[in-house]
Order: C-alpha cells, then structure tokens, then sequence
C-alpha cells in the first residue's frame, strides 16, 4: 500500500490527493495520540501547525524526524 509512495519525491506527494489522505490517516493512527488530533501539539508535545520547527521545518527535516525519531519520546517510525 505504501511502496508507491516510499521513493516519490515529497513535493510530488503534497500535490497527490491519495498520498495527502494516506497520510492523515497514518498521522490519525500514529501521531495524534501525542500531537493532537488538530496537530497543535500538547505539554511535551510540539505544535505541527506553527512554522516553530525544532529540527527545520523543510520536507527532508521533517521526513527524518519520522523516520528517525528525536531524543526524548519521539520514535522512529521507519521499520
């Protein structure tokens, strides 16, 4: 399901409707338990709605932090 997305440029899948809806739902399954279901982010948990971006606020910044996680109690979520 998610191999025709994993090697399309970020750009690319900002524009594709199926890729932007994928994406909520995974950031829905995964993310809004600590980010918040409107992504504004709890105590300890940024904002992902605000251009105050930890680790810089580029596609591939962004994308790293997921895959990778940060120190504290973001997980990698590559595997």
């Amino acid at each position: 399901m998610y191999a025709k997305h994993r090697e399309t440029d970020i750009a690319v899948l900002a524009s594709d409707e199926d890729a932007v809806k994928t994406g909520e739902r995974l950031y829905v399954n995964y993310c809004s338990v600590c980010h918040g279901s409107d992504a504004r982010g709890a105590k300890g948990f940024p904002n992902l709605r605000d251009n105050d971006w930890l680790y810089g606020g580029e596609p591939e910044n962004i994308k790293a932090s997921i895959m990778y996680g940060r120190t504290g109690t973001m997980p990698g979520w590559e595997a």
